[in-house]
């Protein structure tokens, strides 16, 4: 784990030192390729619906500044805040999943798609989802540190830890949405793993957690179909199979190098979701497998640097904070990635910083300005030849005591 907690400090954090840069300036041109993808993606579509290119991509546009202006105000926070508001934020998450997963107020939780994932409010809406991966992660990492020693235990250490991100899950697949479930367990999953739980706890939690999900995959049809389009893609190219085939195909037009920003032909109402869920694709028909791969570089170096300030936190709370921010981020972005090349079954999932969806940009953008606000105390990692040198200090202490 990380150094000893420093003292706490005030509110905000501006004079402690400068944020990571680079992953500043790395969100910032995310964001950017995106709202570009966006409007390509969306354009014919909006065009269609409303008689002008541009609705979605304003709308996005509008997401994008307000989320950016939260990212760096909360940047500008000390993140030791947040975990005096770990556990108001986490039962309002709660409290948000459980008014679609009830499903007693249709106008205010509209079905879509067979589910209800959305609270649908006058001025706008907002997936419950998007705040609880952040909630849960933000609880876990002050709850660990809280317990400390008592991790040791299971009753009282390990099994909150446990029960609340079910309730969470079982909470999700009521709505119903496997997707996030399990999204969501295997958050919770690396977190326990990050926080040094003993790995027999570990062990036994996932030997019920994954026949649980597989009982859920069973008991709905629709999923086990789903799933059977994955094994055998051409049994339904014109049902189930369809938008991966749609996918496969926006990607191979592309080549190398694409066909140039604005010339896809899978936007033209062939590939459902083009400007959310398949954008991955339309960006690699139009910028070629080089975009594709440098979209997929950025997420793993983005990755890299979350895991960095993670390291590098003064304290086990930002430690393990930074690390769950790091694990939402780059494990949606992998299986958005995977899911357009047919290497994953097909599921609803937005790609971070590029698809369009105003509730999960904003708070992404939120989660990345809490990763800056850490960066600020960042301390020095001690070089190999220094370790080295700190051990032999120790033995040789140990032989003059």
């Amino acid at each position: 784990m990380a150094a000893p907690r420093p003292p706490r400090a005030g509110l905000l954090a501006l004079g402690r030192g400068p944020v990571d840069t680079r992953l500043r300036v790395l969100v910032v041109l995310m964001v950017g390729l995106g709202l570009v993808m966006v409007y390509s993606a969306s354009s014919v579509l909006s065009m269609v619906q409303y008689g002008k290119s541009t609705v979605f991509f304003t709308g996005q546009l509008t997401r994008a500044v307000a989320g950016f202006a939260l990212m760096f105000a909360i940047a500008a926070v000390d993140y030791r805040v947040w975990e005096r508001a770990a556990k108001p934020l986490l039962w309002i998450s709660i409290l948000l999943l459980a008014i679609p997963a009830a499903g007693v107020w249709s106008s205010l939780t509209p079905e879509i798609n067979g589910s209800r994932r959305w609270i649908v409010l006058p001025a706008f809406q907002f997936q419950p989802l998007a705040v609880a991966r952040f909630a849960l992660v933000l609880w876990m990492a002050a709850t660990i540190v809280r317990k400390g020693a008592r991790l040791d235990r299971f009753s009282d250490g390990v099994a909150p830890l446990v029960a609340v991100p079910v309730v969470m899950g079982g909470l999700l697949l009521l709505q119903p949405d496997y997707k996030g479930a399990s999204m969501l367990l295997m958050v919770a999953g690396t977190m326990l793993f990050l926080g040094g739980i003993r790995m027999r706890y570990l062990a036994g939690v996932a030997a019920l957690a994954v026949p649980a999900l597989g009982l859920a995959l069973v008991l709905e049809p629709y999923r086990l179909r789903r799933l059977a389009s994955y094994f055998d893609p051409d049994h339904d190219v014109q049902g189930l199979s369809y938008q991966i085939h749609q996918s496969l195909i926006s990607l191979g037009s592309g080549g190398w190098f694409g066909m140039g920003l604005g010339a896809s032909r899978q936007k033209f109402a062939f590939l459902p979701a083009a400007y959310n869920d398949f954008i991955f694709s339309i960006l690699g028909e139009e910028l070629g497998i080089l975009g594709t791969i440098a979209v997929l570089v950025a997420f793993l170096y983005l990755g890299r640097l979350g895991f960095r300030i993670a390291r590098r936190a003064p304290d086990g709370f930002g430690f393990l904070l930074a690390s769950g921010i790091t694990v939402v981020i780059v494990l949606a972005a992998l299986v958005n990635i995977g899911v357009a090349t047919a290497t994953l079954p097909t599921t609803g999932l937005t790609l971070p910083f590029l698809s369009y969806g105003g509730t999960e940009l904003v708070v992404q953008l939120a989660m990345v300005g809490v990763l800056l606000a850490i960066s600020r105390d960042g301390v020095d990692q001690p070089t190999p030849g220094e370790k080295q040198a700190g051990k032999k200090r120790t033995r040789e202490k140990r032989k003059g005591g």
